[in-house]
């Protein structure tokens, strides 16, 4: 039987900076939603797995000041590692599998600034 769980994760820029990055604690199942804090000025938003082998970009939000949620997927593939479609050119999407901590980076931001993420994981 899987659960929802909340994860919460939150960055500030210091004084004199621009970027600032922060980790979750462990993460293992599937990411459903993320919700982004915004502060009121304009900063990028990345999020990426952190532990595992290959780094996955799971969020990469050009800049922006307005809070939001979305929905992060990432093509379904075979055992060859190739993207698997439903017609040969519409890709078939799923939520990522994280099994780590999430790495939360901001860039072009203002000092004092802090952005607060949730992520809405399902584990099993």
């Amino acid at each position: 039987m899987s659960k929802i769980t909340k994860y919460k994760v939150s960055a500030t820029i210091a004084a004199a900076a621009t970027t600032a990055s922060a980790y979750s604690i462990p993460v293992r199942g599937r990411i459903l939603a993320v919700g982004i804090n915004y502060p009121t000025n304009t900063c990028t938003v990345d999020l990426d797995s952190d532990g595992e082998v290959v780094a996955q970009k799971i969020v990469d939000l050009a800049a922006a000041n307005t809070d939001v949620v979305v929905y992060p997927r990432t093509p379904s593939q075979d055992i060859t590692g190739t993207d698997v479609t439903f017609d040969g050119t519409n890709e078939i999407y799923e939520p990522f599998v994280v099994y780590g901590r999430v790495k939360l980076s901001l860039a072009s931001g203002t000092a004092g600034d802090t952005v607060s993420v949730e992520l809405i994981v399902e584990e099993n």
